[in-house]
């Protein structure tokens, strides 16, 4: 019987490699054999699944997007708006070493927009849908009564998340502890409620 392959789940392991190595050393050391020794495979595999570098990297933000918003959106399903609101504020600041690191590839990332249009139009893309979803979150929460009204719910959303990632960047650079940060992000979120 032939074995059955699961081609989602190897293509996200070598893409869990690329990740890796640009946490460690940028995308100057993703290279198709760094990648294949980091995942513990062959480079032929790799090839198999990714004609080139590029596509690789490519994929590299795609996945770490799709994953994002697929676990945000679980953990924020029972809670009310405002607390949505909050959770989507506060989910920039990394407060784990694996939430570090994602952060730092994260940042890459977007670093990355300078000189690769394709990862521009995703990153673009994803922050114009933060605030998107953090202006429905006000709207909502202004509609059961939770937030009073005030200002524009985009231009609160927009700020809110410039914010948090100024924030986010401090802490990993190691000038701002995490939980600083998260108060400062709280306080801003109650400061819509009137606190």
């Amino acid at each position: 019987m032939p074995r059955i392959v699961d081609h989602a789940q190897r293509r996200r392991e070598i893409v869990i490699a690329v990740w890796a190595l640009i946490a460690r050393r940028g995308f100057e050391g993703v290279t198709l054999r760094a990648v294949a020794t980091e995942a513990n495979i062959s480079v032929g595999r790799v090839q198999h699944y990714y004609a080139s570098r590029t596509e690789l990297v490519r994929d590299g933000c795609r996945l770490m997007l799709d994953e994002a918003r697929s676990r945000f959106t679980a953990q924020i399903e029972p809670l009310p708006p405002v607390e949505r609101l909050r959770a989507l504020v506060r989910r920039a600041v990394p407060t784990s070493p694996e939430w570090a690191l994602g952060t730092i590839v994260w940042q890459a990332y977007q670093a990355k927009t300078v000189d690769d249009a394709e990862i521009a139009g995703m990153v673009t893309e994803a922050h114009a849908d933060a605030v998107r979803q953090a202006a429905a979150f006000i709207v909502a929460a202004r509609r059961d009564g939770t937030l009073p009204d005030g200002g524009p719910p985009g231009d609160i959303a927009l700020r809110l998340l410039a914010t948090s990632e100024g924030y986010a960047a401090r802490v990993i650079a190691g000038s701002l502890d995490a939980d600083d940060a998260l108060r400062a992000l709280d306080r801003d979120v109650d400061a819509l409620r009137g606190r």
